[in-house]
């Protein structure tokens, strides 16, 4: 098959992480494969397979610049003549919907990555445009249910299909630990809990914070990794400051090879106000980690442990399971992150690569 993903950019997050392991892994199957971004910088250039097409569509706020990225995604379809176009997120869904309008397209996917797509007219566009689309996904259960109930999803042409990742990438690695610590002047017998998020307010960062001032009210040594960037790091920073945790938290920024982060930490915490799939969930998983997390959007799917899922904006609850985690054995901990890892085994990317290309194959028969 010809593949063109779509999506809107290619910066570091969840939803464009799993497009380009996906766009990987189905021309590792043998497929013709490109991939469309309608703007930003393409922070995965080192993890694109080198056989995979990527084009910019250099969209930006200018009125007409939307209709000379229709004018350059339609030439750029004449030429590779796909039977699949898969959007994925709402910009880049809009986007090829709009372009089903004057170009064949065989079969037009629509994947949104999240249940909070900011905003009553981003719905409405989704449900008027509809029609355009053949198949929609999201990437949990409570999600697709929330679209289809919004009338935003077609309710007899939507499913959910989980995020999928690398198990062997994911895997601890003793190695990768020492290193990550020796950076961030970690000793190894200090506790340290990490966090993977864009630094927005989706993430709720500050209640993340407000918890970690509490659990150290118990244990004043342990350390806060996070790692992403985003318009909310100046303010996250001075809160540190108001807290009194600079000798605490580390802010690391952004980072590709985010898996050697995950065999530095001895627990994972997740924080958001909303989520889609919660795909760093299933990668802390992989990588034989506790887990706490917030409910928001599928997170709670992910973890499949209610004992570790606390309600949003509630840093108190947060803390107290977070004061759970550092007070366990070594053994305990060990446990659990065991325990994780066989249920990440559901997350299994060949299996969820698998899902998507019988689906596209069932519908083109």
């Amino acid at each position: 098959m010809n593949i063109v993903y779509v999506i809107t950019g290619l910066s570091l997050g969840g939803a464009e992480t799993i497009t380009v392991c996906l766009a990987n892994e189905m021309r590792r199957r043998g497929h013709h494969v490109a991939i469309l971004y309608l703007t930003g910088e393409n922070w995965f250039k080192d993890r694109i397979d080198r056989d995979i097409i990527v084009q910019s569509l250099g969209l930006s706020k200018n009125p007409f610049s939307l209709l000379k990225a229709q004018l350059k995604a339609k030439q750029f379809l004449k030429v590779f003549s796909p039977q699949v176009v898969h959007g994925n997120m709402v910009h880049a869904n809009i986007f090829v919907r709009l372009l089903r309008l004057h170009c064949h397209i065989p079969l037009l996917i629509s994947t949104e990555h999240n249940k909070n797509i900011e905003g009553r007219l981003r719905m409405k566009i989704y449900q008027y445009t509809d029609f355009l689309s053949d198949i929609n996904t999201n990437v949990s259960r409570e999600a697709t249910t929330y679209f289809i109930q919004q009338k935003a999803f077609g309710r007899n042409k939507s499913m959910t299909v989980y995020n999928g990742i690398d198990l062997v990438r994911f895997g601890r690695n003793e190695d990768k630990r020492l290193k990550i610590r020796t950076q961030y002047s970690v000793s190894n017998n200090e506790f340290l809990f990490l966090n993977v998020a864009r630094l927005t307010p989706a993430k709720d960062h500050v209640n993340l914070l407000l918890a970690f001032k509490e659990t150290c009210s118990i244990c004043p040594d342990i350390k806060l990794l996070i790692v992403g960037d985003g318009e909310l790091k100046k303010e996250l920073e001075e809160k540190v400051k108001e807290l009194k945790l600079i000798n605490n938290v580390i802010f690391a920024g952004p980072h590709i090879h985010i898996e050697d982060y995950y065999s530095a930490a001895d627990c994972f915490v997740l924080s958001s106000a909303w989520e889609g799939f919660g795909l760093v969930l299933a990668e802390a998983m992989a990588a034989n980690l506790p887990v706490l997390t917030t409910d928001a959007g599928g997170c709670a799917e992910v973890v499949d442990d209610y004992e570790y899922v606390v309600p949003t904006h509630d840093p108190f609850l947060l803390a107290d399971k977070m004061k759970k985690i550092v007070i366990m054995s070594p053994e305990e901990r060990e446990q659990l992150g065991n325990t994780n890892k066989d249920k990440a085994k559901r997350f299994d990317i060949n299996s969820i690569v698998k899902e998507w290309e019988d689906l596209y194959l069932g519908y083109l028969q």
